[in-house]
C-alpha cells in the first residue's frame, strides 16, 4: 500500500531528505569530477598539440619603409654617462640615438642609495642610470639574466620601477612567472614593437631565479623567464671506460660510511654519471660521442616545457606586433674546454634555441651573456646575434669602497675582473650592431667596433667608445671569422662590418 507523504513519520521523512541530498552530492561531484577531467584533458591536449602556423600576412615584418634597430649587448653601468664630451662615448651614442629602436641587456640593480631598503650587493648603479639611458636613446632591455637578484627581488622591483619612470619598456622580470614570461610592447611612429627576453641558469644556485606560476592565491615567486638545461659531457669511447673504472673503484671504498651512495643501477653502456659533490646536484653526466662529435663538446636539451613557454610568448607577440625582438641572456660555453664566459662559439642548443624563436616569428634574436663577441647568422632572411659581449663594464665599482668601508686596490680581484678578465682585453671589446630593414625586409648589418678603455683610468673604464681603427680591425676581423662559420659573409670598409643581404649573401637557410 503507497503510503503518502503527510503518512510518513517523522523518523521516515528525515531519511528520505537525506538519501535525496546524498543522490543530488554524488551527482554533483561527479559533474564536478567529469568537467575537471574534460578540463585537464583539453590542457593536455592543448599543451601537447602544435599550435597553427600564423598566417603569412602575421608572420611578416610588417613596419613600412625604412627602420633601422640598434643592438647591443650587456650594460653594467653605475653612474650616468650619456653628458660625456669624450668624442668617441658621442660617437657610440649617436648610433644608439639615431636608431628608430635600440635594445640592450641591463646587469644588475638600479637604487636611490638614500631610500633603498633591500640588501645592497654586486652591481648595483644610482637611481640616475634609468633616465640617463633613455637619453642615451635606449628603448627596450631585457632584465632576465643571472644578476637579477644581486640586490634580491628588492633590488629587481626597485631597478624595474626606475626603468618604468624613464620610460624604458623591460622584458623577462615580473612578480610572477606569468609576468616575466609575457611580451611588452612598445609603440613607435613606424608601428607597434614587442620584446621577449629570457635566461638559462649558469650554476644550479642560479635556478633560484626563475619566477614561477600565481594559481589562484598561492605562488607567483618573483624572478625571470627561465629555460632551464640538462647537460651531458661527450668524450671518447675509451675517455668513458677509464671513467666508469674510476668511478668503480671508488665506490668500493663505499664500506667505509655508514650511508654510502648506492652504486648505479640500469646505466646505459654509452654513458655513466660521475661523482661532482656530496649533495649530487651537480654530478656531470658523460657518454661516448657519436660520429662527427668532437670530446669535451656539451650536449645541452633544453627543458620542454619552459621552451614551449617561450616559443608561445613570442607567436603571440607576433600576433600582435610589427616587430618581434628575442634576447636570450646565457653564459654556456660549446666545449668544456674553453674559458668560462669567453666562448665564442654558440652551443648547438643556442643555435636551435634561437632558429625556433625567428620560425615562432621573431625577427630578430639579440644573444648576450658570455663576456666576448660572437658570430652573426642570417637565419630564413632574419639576423641573428650570438653574442654582443659588454656594451658598459663598470665592474670595477665595489660598494664597500665607494661607500669608504675599504681602501680602493689596483691589485684587487674585482680589478682583475673588470681590465684582464680571462687574461685578454676582449672582455673590454664589443660592438653596436645597427641592423636596416627595407619595406620588412633585412638590407644590411652595420658592425661598429666598441673599446672599452681598457688602457684609460679607472674612472673612464667600461665605458664604450668608438675604437680606434688598430682595435676595431682586430674586432671586426674576429667576427667576421666567427661569422663565416655561420655562413655569414661581412665585408670590413673602414672601421665598420658590413652584412650585405641578398640571394648570395644570406647566411643558413
Amino acid at each position: 500500500m503507497r503510503i503518502s507523504s503527510d503518512q510518513r513519520s517523522p523518523r521516515q521523512r528525515f531519511h528520505l531528505i537525506r538519501l535525496a541530498l546524498g543522490i543530488r552530492l554524488a551527482l554533483g561531484i561527479r559533474l564536478v569530477l567529469g568537467l575537471t577531467a574534460c578540463s585537464l584533458a583539453w590542457n593536455v591536449s592543448a599543451d601537447a598539440q602544435t599550435p597553427p602556423p600564423l598566417s603569412p600576412r602575421d608572420m611578416a615584418m610588417t613596419i613600412p619603409g625604412s627602420f633601422t634597430l640598434a643592438s647591443v649587448g650587456d650594460l653594467i653601468i653605475r653612474r650616468p654617462a650619456s653628458q660625456s664630451a669624450d668624442e668617441g662615448v658621442q660617437a657610440v651614442l649617436k648610433l644608439i640615438r639615431d636608431a628608430d629602436l635600440a635594445v640592450g641587456n641591463l646587469e644588475g640593480s638600479l637604487s636611490n642609495f638614500r631610500t633603498f631598503n633591500g640588501p645592497m650587493n654586486n652591481f648595483m648603479g644610482t637611481h640616475e642610470v634609468a633616465a640617463d639611458l633613455k637619453l642615451m636613446g635606449f628603448d627596450m632591455m631585457n632584465r632576465a639574466n643571472n644578476h637579477l637578484f644581486d640586490s634580491e627581488s628588492e633590488g629587481m622591483f626597485a631597478t624595474n620601477a626606475l626603468l618604468d619612470e624613464a620610460g624604458i619598456v623591460h622584458a623577462g622580470t615580473g612578480r610572477n612567472l606569468d609576468e616575466a614570461a609575457a611580451p611588452v610592447f612598445l609603440e613607435l611612429p613606424q608601428g607597434r614593437v614587442a620584446f621577449v627576453g629570457m635566461h638559462t641558469p649558469t650554476f644550479v644556485i642560479d635556478r633560484r631565479l626563475a619566477a614561477t606560476h600565481r594559481e589562484g592565491n598561492l605562488g607567483g615567486r618573483p624572478g625571470l623567464n627561465m629555460l632551464n638545461l640538462s647537460e651531458v659531457i661527450v668524450v671518447t669511447p675509451e675517455q668513458l671506460a677509464s671513467l666508469r673504472r674510476v668511478r668503480d673503484e671508488l665506490l668500493e671504498h663505499s664500506t667505509n660510511y655508514d650511508n654510502p651512495r648506492p652504486a648505479p643501477g640500469n646505466e646505459p653502456s654509452d654513458r655513466l654519471r660521475f661523482f661532482g659533490s656530496s649533495s649530487g646536484r651537480e654530478d656531470p653526466t658523460y657518454r661516448a660521442a657519436r660520429p662527427g662529435e668532437t670530446p669535451g663538446t656539451i650536449d645541452f636539451t633544453m627543458n620542454r616545457g619552459d621552451l614551449t613557454r617561450i616559443l608561445r610568448s613570442i607567436r603571440n607577440a607576433k600576433q600582435y606586433a610589427d616587430f618581434v625582438v628575442a634576447s636570450m641572456h646565457a653564459h654556456q660555453s660549446q666545449s668544456v674546454l674553453e674559458r668560462m664566459h669567453l666562448s665564442t662559439r654558440p652551443p648547438d642548443f643556442y643555435v636551435d634555441l634561437a632558429h625556433q624563436t625567428i620560425d615562432a616569428g621573431a625577427d630578430v634574436f639579440v644573444g648576450t651573456g658570455v663576456q666576448t663577441l660572437r658570430g652573426i647568422e642570417i637565419y630564413n632572411g632574419k639576423p641573428i646575434f650570438y653574442g654582443l659581449g659588454e656594451f658598459f663594464r663598470e665592474a670595477q665599482w665595489t660598494l664597500p669602497v665607494q661607500f669608504g668601508m675599504t681602501d680602493a686596490s689596483p691589485g684587487s680581484t674585482r680589478q682583475g675582473f673588470a681590465r684582464n678578465f680571462g687574461g685578454s682585453s676582449q672582455s673590454l671589446e664589443s660592438m653596436v650592431a645597427v641592423t636596416r630593414y627595407e619595406d620588412g625586409q633585412l638590407a644590411e648589418v652595420r658592425l661598429y667596433p666598441v673599446e672599452l678603455g681598457s688602457d684609460g683610468p679607472d674612472s673612464r673604464l667600461g665605458i664604450p667608445r668608438i675604437a680606434p681603427p688598430e682595435i676595431g680591425r682586430r674586432i671586426l676581423e674576429r667576427v667576421q671569422r666567427l661569422s663565416r662559420e655561420l655562413g655569414t659573409t661581412i665585408d670590413i670598409e673602414g672601421n665598420v662590418g658590413v652584412i650585405r643581404v641578398g640571394p648570395a649573401r644570406s647566411g643558413r637557410e
